[in-house]
């Protein structure tokens, strides 16, 4: 039977799941959230090898590429895996390609989760366009002024919009936003209103061993610190980490590629998002290939 390398078709979900289960270890709940929330018929590219479907990767539409005052349409691709038994063929890479070019026009944006697998996406056309600056910390119980409240998606979302008005960044849909919210929720976190300082920010907030971690902390001046703290204590947790926009003297610090056929004015410092998963990312894109 021949190979084939093509985009998902209504009917094929079960098969999908199970695909996924199998690759992530994931539970039935969690891969039901992906498919109820962001997943259509035909985003998934899948590679069929013995007559079944051994391969997937999703492009989905992220949301929009904000840059020098143009919107650009914008999709990522999440969840690229190969069924164990059929790894190190070559499968993830042919429908990680053929995900890029889903959903028509605009860019791509990867965010691989292993600093070795940079050259990989380089090597497909892709290139280093995202930064982030990571710290892990721990609450030594200082006086913190300020708060942390939990608001709804649609309040985050235009508070975002706001902090980053003139840089480079992704203005994620909604929908994007909701499953990043649920992927929070699941873990004890959510999606965070801060006042630091007398200064407005927000963050994106999971638990994971105990410890909170920021997969997205925007504060537009002041100390990141102070409100990735107050949004730890708002959780419960001691240990913390954030995952912040690079600001003025930071080191360069690649997160994430895209690709495109026009020039990005960015230098490595425009600001992807929380990535749909944490950092290091718990292997949802494309280190099981």
């Amino acid at each position: 039977m021949n190979d084939v390398l093509r985009f998902s078709r209504p009917g094929e979900e079960p098969e999908l799941k199970a695909l996924w289960r199998e690759v992530f270890q994931d539970s039935l709940g969690d891969a039901d959230l992906f498919f109820e929330t962001l997943y259509t018929p035909g985003s998934a590219a899948v590679y069929i090898h013995g007559g079944a479907i051994v391969s997937a990767a999703y492009g989905l539409r992220l949301g929009e590429y904000v840059s020098g005052g143009h919107w650009t349409p914008c999709r990522t691709v999440y969840a690229c895996g190969t069924a164990p038994a059929h790894r190190g063929r070559g499968f993830g890479g042919q429908v990680l390609e053929l995900a890029a070019r889903s959903d028509g026009p605009g860019v791509c944006a990867v965010r691989p989760p292993e600093p070795d697998l940079f050259p990989f996406c380089e090597r497909l056309g892709f290139k280093p366009v995202f930064g982030a600056s990571v710290q892990n910390c721990t609450d030594v119980g200082l006086p913190l002024n300020g708060s942390a409240a939990l608001v709804t998606v649609r309040g985050y979302a235009a508070l975002r919009e706001e902090l980053l008005h003139g840089q480079n960044h992704i203005d994620l849909d909604l929908k994007v936003l909701d499953y990043q919210e649920a992927l929070c929720r699941r873990s004890g976190g959510g999606l965070f209103y801060l006042v630091s300082d007398k200064v407005r920010g927000c963050a994106a907030a999971e638990i994971v061993d105990g410890a909170a971690r920021l997969l997205e902390l925007i504060v537009p001046t002041g100390s990141q610190y102070n409100a990735a703290a107050l949004t730890a204590r708002a959780l419960g947790c001691q240990q913390f980490s954030y995952r912040a926009p690079l600001r003025a003297g930071d080191a360069p610090a690649p997160f994430a590629l895209m690709s495109s056929q026009t020039p990005l004015d960015a230098g490595g410092t425009a600001w992807f998002g929380p990535a749909l998963c944490g950092d290091p990312a718990p292997s949802h894109f494309m280190n099981k290939i």
